[in-house]
């Protein structure tokens, strides 16, 4: 049996794997590799993968530790469980002043953003359809929409523009073609926090073409010198 045949076309066909090209994370972390052997006296501050460098509050590791050992966390969770669902609709009120979300139809859970991103251009992206990204940015909406048959405008963020993408630079033909607009905020790697302004105008921009919007939160609360900031608030 030759398994090198039978890989799909999108992620390349019989030559999936042999290529020299290298996935961005492992680039990064064999340039952290080198950076530390080379200068091991100075401090690196890592800009690659969102992993943490410290531990987890006690508090959230003791949580943890009761709940494994009971017999009703053994089941599946399907889309979440309700309680979940409901912390969740909690802390979008408490941090961010967004009332009125339902746990029922308006909360899922994922495993981590990675999943969420992944599967978002399997439920919208067709052949020929568009996402829109910012770079540098987290690549994988951006990767899986090319392997479904979808076409990528990258949006580059620049210090001349406050590290948001210029919405006006974005061709009409290709603005009604996109179906998602991928953007981060807090930002990675920059560190643009969210403004009013730009949230307001990426919601004109994409109720004007039918675009979904896919804000990714990850760093929502480390804001420093203002309050955090929800696009769902405005």
């Amino acid at each position: 049996m030759n398994v090198q045949e039978l890989f799909a076309e999108r992620i390349g066909g019989k030559n999936f794997g042999l290529s020299n090209q290298i996935y961005k994370f492992e680039k990064i972390k064999r340039a952290k590799a080198e950076a530390k052997k080379n200068h091991p006296d100075i401090e690196l501050l890592d800009f690659g993968v969102g992993e943490p460098d410290q531990m987890a509050p006690k508090i959230i590791r003791s949580a943890m530790k009761r709940e494994i050992d009971k017999p009703e966390n053994r089941g599946y969770a399907d889309n979440g469980t309700y309680e979940f669902k409901v912390a969740a609709v909690e802390y979008m009120k408490k941090f961010f002043g967004v009332n009125d979300l339902n746990p029922e139809t308006e909360i899922n859970h994922s495993i981590g953003s990675k999943p969420a991103l992944a599967m978002l251009p399997l439920c919208f992206i067709n052949p020929g359809d568009f996402a829109i990204v910012t770079v540098p940015g987290y690549p994988v909406l951006a990767t899986h929409t090319k392997y479904l048959g979808g076409e990528v405008l990258k949006m580059p963020l620049t210090k001349e523009n406050n590290f948001y993408p210029d919405i006006s630079k974005i061709p009409e033909d290709i603005a009604r073609k996109a179906k998602l607009f991928y953007i981060n905020y807090p930002n990675n790697p920059t560190g643009a926090p969210p403004s009013e302004d730009f949230f307001d105008r990426i919601i004109e921009f994409a109720d004007k073409y039918n675009i979904l919007i896919v804000q990714d939160a990850a760093y929502a609360t480390l804001i420093y010198d203002r309050e955090p900031l929800s696009i769902l608030s405005r």
